[in-house]
């Protein structure tokens, strides 16, 4: 934990130097398009190449006292686009360093950096690189260079280990994943503890020519599992309280309002009322694998097939001949086959067209169809 804390402080022992911030509305849209709003930086597309970049100056500061950046943005859609950050320093100006970020609950993690990044010198620029797709636009409200030093750095470690995590899809399997972003999770520092422990107990051992014993392995080993279980049990109880809060009392249709895909739920309800009465067949197209799954399970007991698909996770488009009339299609975010709401025609890439009518029409990303 010294150590850790040591590295992590950026050499500044005693004190932290003044944070440098720069609101979103102060960086320049390089590629791509938007503008700002208020102090906030709207970028609400990409560019041809299907990438952006939004690039500001700073005031120059050394990179080796400030070992973290912190990105302040947001990504309201369902879609998160690939970010990278990039920086210049003063010694190479002709030179762009990079590091990719990482999504974590819809927010950035803060980027931990070193020399072996190339996080040295008067940093004089830096850059977001954005990549992939938008489904919405994506909200720059702030980059900050905070300033550490030992007790800030202790603190932020002592934040880590104690983070409440409420449950998501992959929780009972990964269910503390957000600590992948950390310098160090608390069960890397348990088993270091544990190496450091039995390697301890080795040494002594034999330097006093005590006899080895299992037991103590096994109460090192034990230890540093009920430390483990307790976070766990604690972040258990945590979030009994908050499950039983948003749900508890509630009907089933309050309770898919009260999670998190209320939206999606409402989304399937109008697309409920506008069919007939189950059972239909219902082609669920969509990109993305869990508004599929999750979208035909609000349409059931109609007979949705969400499946139309190469891979578990990577969509295709159904063959233009597996439709009849009378079918429905629900396009929801979908680039496999594209409406042509003026002919009132479903659109194949290979040019081969199926004639529809429009039963509810949300948006140019959403739309309800029924064959002829």
């Amino acid at each position: 934990m010294v150590v850790l804390v040591s590295v992590h402080a950026g050499g500044n022992w005693f004190g932290a130097p003044a944070p440098v911030i720069v609101r979103g509305a102060d960086f320049t849209i390089v590629r791509g398009s938007g503008q700002p709003i208020g102090g906030t930086l709207a970028l609400d597309s990409l560019d041809r190449s299907g990438s952006a970049v939004l690039s500001t100056r700073v005031p120059t500061f050394p990179a080796e006292r400030y070992p973290r950046v912190e990105w302040n943005l947001h990504a309201p859609g369902p879609v998160q686009p690939a970010l990278t950050f990039a920086w210049r320093n003063r010694e190479h100006p002709g030179r762009t360093y990079h590091k990719p970020l990482e999504w974590v609950d819809g927010h950035v993690a803060p980027l931990r950096l070193d020399t072996g990044d190339g996080w040295t010198g008067s940093i004089i620029g830096v850059e977001l690189i954005v990549r992939g797709e938008m489904s919405a636009p994506l909200l720059l409200e702030s980059f900050t260079v905070p300033g550490v030093w030992l007790g800030t750095a202790a603190l932020d470690l002592r934040q880590q280990w104690t983070t409440y995590f409420p449950f998501r899809g992959n929780s009972l399997t990964f269910p503390f994943d957000e600590e992948r972003t950390q310098p160090l999770s608390l069960l890397a520092a348990t088993a270091i503890a544990q190496l450091l422990a039995v390697t301890g107990y080795v040494l002594v051992a034999r330097r006093s020519n005590w006899p080895m014993d299992r037991r103590v392995v096994w109460t090192i080993f034990i230890a540093g599992w009920f430390v483990l279980d307790a976070r766990w049990q604690i972040n258990l109880w945590r979030q009994l309280g908050d499950t039983a809060g948003a749900f508890a009392g509630k009907s089933n249709d309050q309770k898919h309002l009260a999670a998190a895909d209320h939206e999606l739920f409402t989304l399937m309800r109008e697309m409920s009322a506008a069919l007939p009465p189950p059972p239909v067949r219902i082609i669920f197209l969509a990109d993305n694998q869990t508004l599929r799954v999750r979208g035909a399970f609000f349409l059931y007991p109609h007979s949705v097939n969400a499946f139309y698909q190469d891979s578990p996770r990577t969509a295709r488009a159904p063959d233009a001949h597996d439709l009849h009339a009378g079918d429905y299609v629900l396009l929801f975010l979908y680039s496999g086959v594209v409406y042509d709401r003026a002919r009132k025609m479903l659109v194949w890439v290979d040019g081969t067209r199926k004639a529809v009518d429009e039963v509810l029409w949300k948006s140019d990303a959403v739309v309800l169809l029924r064959l002829r």
